[in-house]
């Protein structure tokens, strides 16, 4: 397992007793326009995203250091919905460097009832 994997799953594991926050389906879809003005602002290349009632899925292009990638991206959202604390500490990664590793992470969101764009397009199932 990945050290970052460990580190999330203990985190989650610890954070399981705070209150978990959800968000509407109208709220769902603010987050993703959040997400598409932040990584505009930023200079982000937003390809995919999922947003989940409970949490939410990208694949981004950027040249920033993670952490300061997701930390700029999770406030505006925070900013957005003005909800005051809506994420956990910490993410889930994984660096993209080839086509398969691409294609491969984008099967996963495909999955999921919250998929707004995928390879680029907005996908109208949400």
């Amino acid at each position: 397992m990945y050290p970052q994997r460990r580190y999330l799953k203990a985190h989650v594991e610890k954070s399981i007793s705070e209150p978990k926050t959800t968000f509407s389906l109208p709220e769902q879809e603010r987050l993703f326009q959040y997400l598409q003005d932040a990584a505009g602002e930023f200079g982000y290349s937003l390809t995919d995203a999922v947003i989940e009632a409970t949490h939410l899925h990208w694949i981004i292009g950027h040249g920033d250091a993670v952490d300061d990638m997701a930390g700029r991206l999770k406030n505006r959202m925070r900013q957005g919905l003005n909800r005051g604390r809506i994420w956990t500490a910490g993410y889930s990664h994984r660096l993209l460097f080839d086509e398969e590793a691409l294609e491969n992470a984008r099967r996963y969101p495909t999955k999921h009832p919250g998929l707004r764009l995928l390879c680029g397009r907005r996908v109208e199932n949400a």
